[in-house]
């Protein structure tokens, strides 16, 4: 209500934290995700519209005031189907380092609004609720809202602001996973070597921990770590479900753990979870992704097919939605159509020269000609800055060249690159099955061989 735009960051952290809120409550079935819910910010449909997109009973809005140490939240808790009807209206006010106590008033009020009877640990979890250093917690939440955007200018200046939150208040557990999870999101995205990321990942999780062992972003964070970096099935799989007790609603969680599934060939578990994510995100490509990607893994490619184009719909340019449509449809052999997301993926990320290669491989030999010219220039890449060993292995075994399948595979082992899981996806297993250095390496990784 200030009409300040620099305040813009505590009225998108508010939201976030009152769906964080709300989520941790069991009795409530289905608490929509940020992102989902952030498409509508600036929207001007109405509410029952919205309901509808989102296939929700009730919608939460208000107004926020924050001046210096003081914060004003007005809330209503709107019943939308069959019509709107108003069942609460409320206004709070505290200072600034009181905001926790007022989210945790503002959930337990809303549920009991709409006879949701909280469990006892519930109760005292709410009870519980501190004071923040109100200057370490603006820090955090500018960090959260760099860090939604993920490219690596984003998440330098997210690690900046989480660590400014932490120069306010060294003990601030949030602040803790949130640098975790800028070195988790640029070991994942190959932008640093494994060896570098891992550890920093690893003590500012711990911390956390230490700090707030109720914190489920914390236990989400870690179950990251344990499965992507140290390839710890069963570690990953407490920190995933650790992490789910806490928030049963979050959905990066759950879509992750998926894939740890699928590693697993846990198949049917996979894609229980994956399919409650989209039903908690429904508008967020990377979760509609991540979840195709589960379908793929099943072996439901024209399910996985819809998603990414659904990914695609909602954010054209998402690299990673491009990127699993690639490997879909080589391996529905539909050739011409896999080589267009190829060139999409790379041509996205600014690697137009790759993107040129393949069309020029394609020309000279077919599809095999562009996947081994692709490769070709990200061996060179390689050779000046870190790139995922794993994700090179996967061209040259689009481009059914074993042998350097097998080399930059054993790379990725050496490194820890945390996309070695994927290897026992049925890129890798098409080529590879028949192979005893590959059975070995699925061994050496715990993984079963499918």
């Amino acid at each position: 209500l200030t009409g300040d735009v620099e305040k813009e960051y505590f009225v998108d952290g508010m939201t976030d934290e009152l769906i964080g809120q709300l989520a941790q409550i069991s009795g409530l079935q289905r608490i929509i995700s940020r992102t989902s819910v952030m498409r509508y910010k600036e929207s001007d449909k109405p509410l029952l519209e919205i309901a509808r997109e989102l296939n929700v009973d009730a919608v939460v809005e208000g107004t926020v005031y924050q001046v210096g140490e003081k914060v004003r939240i007005r809330l209503q808790l709107i019943d939308v189907l069959p019509e709107e009807r108003n069942l609460w209206t409320q206004t709070y006010e505290k200072a600034a380092n009181d905001v926790k106590v007022m989210y945790n008033e503002m959930a337990r009020t809303i549920a009991e609004n709409i006879q949701v009877k909280l469990t006892a640990s519930e109760t005292t979890r709410f009870a519980g609720a501190r004071q923040v250093n109100f200057q370490a917690y603006e820090a955090y939440l500018k960090g959260m809202s760099h860090l939604y955007k993920l490219t690596p200018p984003e998440l330098d200046a997210a690690l900046h602001y989480f660590e400014q939150a932490l120069e306010k208040d060294p003990d601030y557990a949030l602040g803790h996973a949130g640098v975790s999870f800028v070195w988790v999101a640029r070991q994942q995205m190959g932008l640093v070597i494994p060896s570098e990321a891992t550890p920093k990942a690893k003590v500012a999780a711990q911390r956390a921990l230490e700090l707030d062992n109720t914190l489920p972003e914390a236990h989400y964070t870690w179950a990251a770590i344990k499965t992507w970096s140290d390839w710890d099935w069963e570690g990953g799989e407490r920190a995933f479900k650790r992490a789910l007790e806490l928030n049963p609603n979050l959905a990066e969680a759950l879509v992750y753990y998926s894939h740890l599934l699928c590693y697993l060939d846990r198949r049917d578990e996979a894609l229980e979870l994956a399919e409650r994510a989209v039903q908690l995100d429904p508008l967020n490509s990377i979760i509609l992704t991540i979840s195709g990607v589960t379908f793929g893994y099943a072996g439901r490619f024209d399910e996985a097919i819809e998603r990414h184009q659904q990914a695609l719909r909602t954010s054209p340019n998402d690299p990673v939605a491009h990127n699993s449509l690639w490997e879909t449809y080589y391996k529905m052999g539909m050739y011409e159509k896999s080589l267009e997301s190829a060139k999409a993926f790379f041509r996205g990320l600014g690697f137009n020269e790759i993107a040129d290669a393949m069309a020029q491989g394609y020309e000279e030999d077919g599809y095999p000609g562009a996947m081994t010219s692709a490769a070709e220039i990200m061996e060179t890449f390689a050779k000046q800055t870190y790139f995922s060993p794993a994700f090179v292995a996967m061209i040259y075994a689009l481009a059914g060249d074993r042998e350097k399948t097998i080399e930059w595979l054993e790379m990725g082992y050496e490194v820890g690159d945390p996309n070695m899981p994927y290897a026992g996806g049925f890129v890798f297993f098409d080529l590879l099955a028949e192979d005893p250095r590959y059975q070995d390496l699925l061994r050496r990784m715990n993984l079963p061989d499918y």
